[in-house]
């Protein structure tokens, strides 16, 4: 009887640490090195230079957000990692639009999803299927900011998302991703917001 109940505590455990990632994703070197991370919650990091004034930088140039990592992405076709690179492309883009009317300084943001472990939605449909949250994913996106094309760092953001239990994002396999990509560009722009 005892082995059958350590052995169902291993299986409960193993089903529990493989349903998510509920720990950041370690750097993956997207973010220059010599920038140094500060913990910002549980599952994000971030930095700012300590001179950033966002009212210098009188223009904001986003560029494509990226997928680098082969093999990071789960069995995700190139079509499903198109439209989520789009899609943080998009959030970013309109969460900067209302900076960039300061000074005579372009502020230039790279962003990278770095890993995905794509949502099972068949295993999300019904609340009994998701008690052990077989069928969650997660998503972990970085990305940062240089004053000028090859200028310094000024700001860094990382951070890994969750499938949430309540919501839609479960209902596909990208939808963890394509919800975190707003999340991550607003957390992203609001390290500009008080400088």
């Amino acid at each position: 009887m005892r082995t059958t109940t350590a052995a169902f505590a291993v299986t409960l455990a193993a089903s529990l640490a493989l349903a998510g990632c509920e720990k950041a994703v370690q750097a993956t070197g997207f973010i220059p090195t010599n920038v140094r991370m500060k913990q910002d919650g549980d599952l994000a990091r971030a930095w700012t230079a300590k001179d950033l004034a966002s009212m210098k930088f009188g223009k904001v140039v986003v560029k494509p957000a990226e997928t680098t990592r082969p093999g990071a992405y789960g069995d995700l076709t190139e079509e499903q990692l198109e439209n989520c690179r789009r899609i943080l492309t998009e959030q970013l883009t309109a969460a900067f639009a209302s900076m960039g009317t300061g000074g005579d300084r372009t502020l230039v943001v790279r962003a990278s999803i770095t890993e995905i472990k794509p949502n099972k939605p068949l295993l999300n449909v019904a609340p009994q299927t998701q008690l052990l949250k077989r069928g969650y994913g997660y998503a972990a996106g970085e990305m940062y900011a240089t004053d000028g094309e090859g200028g310094p760092v000024v700001a860094a953001f990382m951070c890994t998302t969750d499938t949430a239990r309540i919501g839609t994002g479960k209902l596909s396999e990208t939808g963890t991703a394509e919800q975190a990509a707003g999340d991550w560009a607003k957390a992203f722009r609001d390290l500009f917001s008080s400088k």
